[in-house]
């Protein structure tokens, strides 16, 4: 299963073949860190389908300011609501 997501968004290299959804969510804060936007997003829109709290908090950061994902506030506020639901609280700009 972990080969075909991995796949699905253009991650073919071996190094990362058994990674976890949570250190796949570390690597994209990474990403975000070094400003490599479209990568990271390709991994936390994933992990957004899967449910991971975090990793929607950081992709709505990156709908909120348009980096790697087109603006859009409203999804944004619409994922920190659920990241709030979910239990997952940060400062936020709502």
């Amino acid at each position: 299963m972990t080969s075909i997501w991995r796949k699905f968004f253009g991650f073919t290299d071996e190094e990362h073949e058994g990674e976890t959804y949570e250190e796949a969510v570390q690597r994209a804060k990474k990403l975000l860190h070094e400003e490599n936007y479209e990568d990271a997003c390709r991994i936390l829109r994933y992990a957004e389908k899967q449910h991971h709290a975090e990793a929607m908090y950081y992709l709505a950061w990156c709908y909120w300011n348009g980096t790697g994902v087109r603006e859009d506030a409203g999804h944004a506020r619409h994922l920190w609501k659920v990241c709030d639901a979910m239990g997952f609280k940060k400062e936020h700009p709502e």
